[in-house]
């Protein structure tokens, strides 16, 4: 009998040949392939909001008179106010209010892209032993460290192109006054230079990120963010923030508002400066260090040694510790400063009596004199975010499980895929309760140094991590269905998009029954003891239910499928 080999069909053979030709030839290529989607979402979300402030802008203040009483409301604002939200340049036209209301917020949405991917890009992929097999291959570290940052901005180079552009047809479509068109070179620049303060806290990470793992280089990144955010933001309010004010990147370039027609590029370059040292660092760290040997930072030990082997449950936990340690003492330390400064800030309002009347006026019903009050205020909507990112970032720590086939290991044991779904998110949920439990005690101590009641903060923190929970169940729910790439941007997403509607909504006084639409805005003030009850029901449903959706979905697909 003799054989002879078949030809393959014509599609099959130009699949086969079309692959090295047609694939990435490089790290930089195909980093920048993988990236794709998210900077395309990065780029027309953010362009959206642009084009809606403009839209916004021009609804309700259309003429030249109408502007000018914008800037008359705002030098009515008592200073202790008009400084938590910037200094507001030329916000009788387009691109000044666009600067005012939306740019000085914008540095910690690109802060937080670049933490989570730069916190990841080496640390993460020598964690999964993926980082080997590149580095056995004829190409240096270094080169693979440096294509790696040039994956990321080129990412945010893109985002900035796609906002600019939105700013500029912004400009073009909703301009109602000569003053409003947006030349496409002042967008640009203004842009690139948000997104060099947030690369800054993308850098931190980056350094740290062989030092220490990705987790706490992430989690110390993230908190060095915002601190200094804050620092830069309160320090015309808090005395200590004011001594310290010179250490925040975002004080250095204050001045830098092209968009509100105010230039001062030279600024950027000590900035910039910092970002090349700090990338200078985790590449000569990633050169010299074992890949994926890290530091061990000083933690809590668990009794027993064998804490974790009880069941998949305890398992899933105690991967999860380390992480969820690393966000909570981070956020934690935030919470605290805050809590501390209660007192002094509720002094400084209570001193001006025009601020304290605004404050009557604007919250109704919140003792802001107290720490809980001003916690409620100044700590708790941005809280929020940042416990549910740190949920994405733990709803990622169940998805490795399966993309980097441990999952198929554990379902080698005689245990049900149902049971093994749920008891990851049982731990999950474990971890979540451990970041917020870190947080609450920080309020509470806080609170407590500064003379009030410790008790109402403490508890009121709980109710960020029910929210937290809520979205890592959509996030485990997408997971359980398939798409195991989509959980943790599914979780930071919903994060992100709630806050900004809430955030960007108030400011620009849209009708009650829009802002409705987030969950945000079902929470009631829990740092006052006010709890939205049905709120809380409909978290607790999205996570328990999320959780039993992954359940039904693991036992209907075929693993890493």
């Amino acid at each position: 009998m003799s054989s002879r080999l078949l030809p393959l069909p014509r599609r099959a053979a130009r699949r086969q040949t079309a692959w090295p030709l047609h694939g990435p030839r490089s790290i930089f290529t195909k980093g920048l392939r993988d990236s794709r989607r998210s900077i395309l979402l990065a780029g027309l979300g953010m362009g959206f909001l642009t084009l809606l402030l403009g839209m916004i802008l021009s609804l309700q203040f259309p003429t030249a008179a109408d502007r000018q009483q914008i800037v008359a409301e705002m030098r009515m604002l008592p200073a202790a106010i008009s400084g938590l939200l910037g200094e507001p340049i030329n916000i009788d036209r387009l691109g000044g209010f666009m600067s005012w209301r939306y740019g000085n917020f914008m540095p910690i949405m690109f802060g937080i892209w670049s933490v989570l991917a730069l916190s990841g890009t080496l640390a993460g992929e020598a964690r999964g032993g993926s980082l080997e097999v590149l580095a056995g291959a004829p190409v240096s570290r270094r080169r693979i460290a440096l294509e790696k940052i040039a994956v990321h901005v080129v990412a945010l180079a893109g985002a900035v192109t796609v906002i600019a552009l939105g700013a500029w047809l912004s400009g073009q479509a909703f301009a109602t006054i000569p003053a409003d068109a947006i030349a496409i070179g002042d967008a640009l620049a203004h842009f690139a230079g948000v997104a060099l303060f947030g690369l800054v806290g993308g850098a931190l990470a980056f350094g740290l990120g062989p030092i220490l793992g990705r987790a706490a280089a992430g989690g110390i990144a993230l908190a060095t963010l915002i601190t200094a955010y804050l620092v830069n933001a309160y320090a015309g309010v808090i005395p200590a923030f004011d001594q310290v004010q010179g250490l925040s990147w975002f004080a250095w370039s204050a001045d830098q508002r092209p968009l509100a027609g105010r230039w001062d590029a030279v600024s950027l370059i000590p900035i910039g400066i910092l970002v090349v040292a700090l990338f200078a660092v985790g590449i000569v760290a990633f050169e010299r260090r074992d890949l994926g040997a890290t530091v061990r930072l000083p933690r809590l030990g668990l009794p027993g040694g064998r804490v974790g082997l009880r069941g998949p449950a305890r398992q899933a936990f105690v991967r999860q510790i380390p992480a969820a340690a690393a966000w909570g003492l981070n956020i934690g330390f935030w919470a605290l400063l805050v809590a501390m400064a209660g007192r002094d800030m509720g002094e400084l309002f209570r001193s001006d009596s025009a601020a304290a009347g605004l404050l009557d006026l604007l919250f109704r019903g919140i003792p802001w004199q107290s720490a809980g009050g001003m916690l409620q205020l100044f700590f708790f909507s941005f809280a929020i975010l940042i416990i549910a990112l740190a949920a994405a970032a733990l709803v990622n720590g169940v998805a490795a499980e399966e993309r980097e086939r441990r999952l198929e290991l554990l379902l080698s044991t005689p245990v049900s895929r149902a049971r093994l779904t749920i008891a990851n998110g049982v731990g999950l949920f474990g971890a979540i309760a451990v970041v917020t439990l870190v947080i609450a005690a920080s309020v509470a101590a806080g609170a407590a140094a500064s003379g009030d009641d410790p008790v109402q903060p403490f508890l009121g923190t709980w109710v960020s991590g029910l929210y937290a929970a809520g979205l890592a169940g959509v996030g485990l729910a997408v997971i359980g269905l398939g798409a195991i790439d989509l959980g943790a941007p599914t979780t930071a997403a919903l994060a992100l998009g709630f806050f900004l509607w809430d955030f960007i909504g108030s400011a620009l006084r849209l009708p009650p029954e829009w802002l409705d639409l987030t969950l945000t805005r079902h929470l009631g003030r829990p740092m006052i003891g006010t709890y939205d009850w049905p709120g809380m029901l409909l978290l607790a449903i999205m996570a328990v239910g999320g959780l039993l959706v992954a359940a039904w979905g693991m036992r209907r697909r075929d693993v890493s499928a």
